[in-house]
């Protein structure tokens, strides 16, 4: 599951990380990337860890250990970042930080007897010219990782364009792959996951272990308040 968070605050302007947690218990994932996460800083978490917070919040509600791996892209104890949560405990788990204060969160999971890496990033939206650095960074510090990989995050830009395409040609696309298969499914119609544009994307190895089985994009709304301004990308795979 790929979800940008907006550090918990939703369309009504209010900071709840219960909403959140609420919404990926709703879906049963194994693997959960999340941006926009502050730790001990900014307006909906200026005295606490909100990944730790959102961390204990999953455990409440499922009953379970989940594990979690964090990468703040201010490189302190303070800032935001990106958050790996995992309810298979992993083998192993890292981060790593890019140009212009973006970086990854990494882990190696174990299903079937195969390690798989897994990734979550978010890349610059206002200038093209960070983002397409940071993409290529990430390419670079993912092939460090063996196969199969799953990067997902928020890429903050639109399908078919260059800085998409430096992704979509090494990996495929978990949504566009579903919906050539018939296999996508989106609340909304088409797949967006901001304000009409798609930019919340799981990419995943090619000619790998990894079979696509659906994809979806559902709706977290309650009585019309979506907790986020972004909405979550849910890919299912089967390892075989």
């Amino acid at each position: 599951m790929q979800w940008n968070v907006h550090k918990t605050r939703g369309s009504d302007g209010v900071c709840n990380p219960d909403r959140i947690t609420t919404q990926i218990v709703k879906q049963n994932p194994d693997i959960v990337s999340l941006n926009e996460v502050n730790f001990y800083s900014g307006y909906c978490a200026w005295d606490f860890d909100m990944g730790a917070k959102l961390e204990s919040l999953l455990e409440q509600k499922t009953g379970v250990k989940w594990y979690r791996q964090i990468v703040n892209v201010e490189g302190g104890t303070r800032g935001y970042g990106d958050v790996l949560f995992s309810r298979i405990a992993p083998r192993s788990d890292s981060f790593d930080l890019f140009s212009y204060q973006r970086g990854v969160a990494q882990m190696t999971i174990n299903v079937n007897g195969r390690n798989i890496n897994v990734f979550s990033t978010h890349v610059d939206y206002a200038n093209s010219s960070y983002r397409t650095t940071q993409i290529k960074e990430l390419l670079s510090s993912i092939a460090n990782f063996s196969e199969p990989r799953i990067t997902m995050g928020d890429f903050n830009t639109w399908p078919n364009t260059s800085d998409c395409r430096l992704m979509a040609t090494p990996y495929q696309d978990a949504w566009a792959a579903a919906k050539s298969a018939g296999t996508a499914s989106a609340y909304n119609g088409t797949g967006d996951t901001r304000g009409g544009s798609r930019f919340d994307y799981v990419f995943y190895s090619r000619n790998s272990p990894l079979t696509l089985k659906s994809v979806s994009v559902p709706d977290t709304r309650v009585n019309g308040v979506y907790p986020s301004d972004h909405d979550p990308v849910v890919a299912t795979f089967v390892v075989k």
